[in-house]
């Protein structure tokens, strides 16, 4: 009796119940499996059959249910909200943010345009008010949208409980250690104008901002935009992306900002840190994590503008300790974590697996291949290597 039920289960496919998400606390895995189960969630990737069995359909006969043309589906169906997000930044950047700029110069506030540039120029205070207004709306409408979209769980879509704390800090501690990686060719370029490229999204003339402005804008670039970019990379898109593994939601991920940088000299960068940010909120069990990394990345950088805009003598001996102790301080701390974990040989499950007959490759493709998340890559392509050229 024991080996029909054990043959039962082998051939039973069920993806929901099938799904290990013992990564989480036992509270997420109830509400993202209720979540998945509901009849009306077109995003929710449900697959139930017998391999044995077949069903007959008028035109082709009888066939068996098909797991893949289900990946499919939702695949799509998840990376169409993905693509219309992306191509609502890109919209955002190159045409809201003028339209926002003539609008505001209507109402005879000092702001001005052209059509054929996307910089601001005017009164400084009235521009960087501007400019943060336009990365607001950049930033919160796709995180709204996902939301409203997808309709998960707020604890679910936004992983809240913290499972590892000390997972949290090796996520600074690897922050760190990335930092000083990708900021070398930065700080040793020989020019110290490509230190402002903190400030290249205000696009602004930076030169003409007093102290207020470089305030203002640098409290909103290292808290709040990247705040808003966590909430929509690692929120319900991350989850709802997760039904098909961790690894290929963080592929998902670590690519689609990647190309939303649309410069291939921040490109490196973005896809480390990201890749960090995902991979230790997962560990953790929290999206602080997460929003822990990009804020720390942030701050790093603009510590290095600090220290490249001090008329000090031994401005380069400062900024070089800086980012040697800055390694250092990283490589100890995340050294002795896994020294640590070794010597406990800890076996914690981490990483969410799904198991199928599609290859993990196939399925990346089927993402790559949906619209509308085609024709933004190509955009997102297409912008950064204009701006190479021109």
């Amino acid at each position: 009796m024991s080996s029909e039920i054990e043959n039962i289960s082998k051939d039973t496919v069920d993806v929901i119940e099938d799904f290990d998400c013992s990564t989480q606390s036992e509270a997420y895995n109830l509400k993202f499996k209720e979540w998945r189960s509901r009849k009306d969630n077109p995003f929710a990737f449900r697959f139930r059959a017998n391999k044995r069995e077949t069903v007959f359909n008028d035109s082709r006969g009888f066939e068996t249910p098909s797991q893949a043309s289900e990946e499919k589906r939702v695949i799509s169906r998840i990376m169409f909200i993905l693509g219309m997000s992306m191509l609502f930044v890109v919209v955002t950047d190159n045409i809201i943010a003028r339209i926002a700029a003539v609008t505001f110069g209507f109402f005879g506030f000092d702001i001005h345009t052209t059509m054929f540039s996307s910089t601001m120029y005017g009164d400084a205070s009235a521009v960087v008010s501007v400019v943060i207004l336009v990365n607001l709306i950049r930033g919160l409408v796709p995180v709204f949208g996902a939301q409203l979209k997808l309709k998960l769980p707020l604890r679910t879509g936004y992983m809240s409980q913290v499972r590892s704390s000390v997972e949290l800090l090796n996520a600074i501690a690897l922050t760190l250690i990335a930092c000083t990686i990708v900021c070398l060719p930065t700080a040793y370029s020989g020019s110290t104008k490509e230190i402002y490229e903190f400030f290249r999204n205000s696009n602004t003339e930076v030169d003409l901002w007093g102290q207020k402005e470089f305030v203002s804008y640098a409290i909103f670039s290292i808290l709040v935009f990247p705040l808003l970019e966590v909430l929509f990379f690692n929120g319900p898109m991350f989850t709802a992306l997760r039904q098909f593994g961790d690894p290929f939601a963080i592929t998902v991920t670590v690519t689609s900002a990647c190309l939303l940088t649309r410069d291939f000299k921040e490109m490196p960068a973005v896809i480390l840190i990201t890749f960090i940010a995902s991979v230790t909120m997962l560990r953790s069990g929290t999206i602080m994590t997460a929003v822990t990394v990009h804020v720390i990345y942030k701050m790093y950088t603009f510590a290095l503008i600090m220290f490249e805009g001090s008329s000090s003598a031994n401005m380069l001996l400062r900024r070089n300790m800086f980012m040697l102790a800055a390694l250092i301080a990283g490589s100890v701390v995340s050294g002795l974590i896994y020294i640590v974990r070794k010597k406990k040989k800890s076996n914690r499950h981490y990483i969410a697996m799904y198991h199928s007959d599609t290859k993990p490759a196939a399925m990346l493709i089927t993402a790559a291949k949906s619209f509308p998340y085609t024709a933004v890559a190509l955009l997102c392509i297409v912008e950064a290597t204009a701006k190479i050229l021109i």
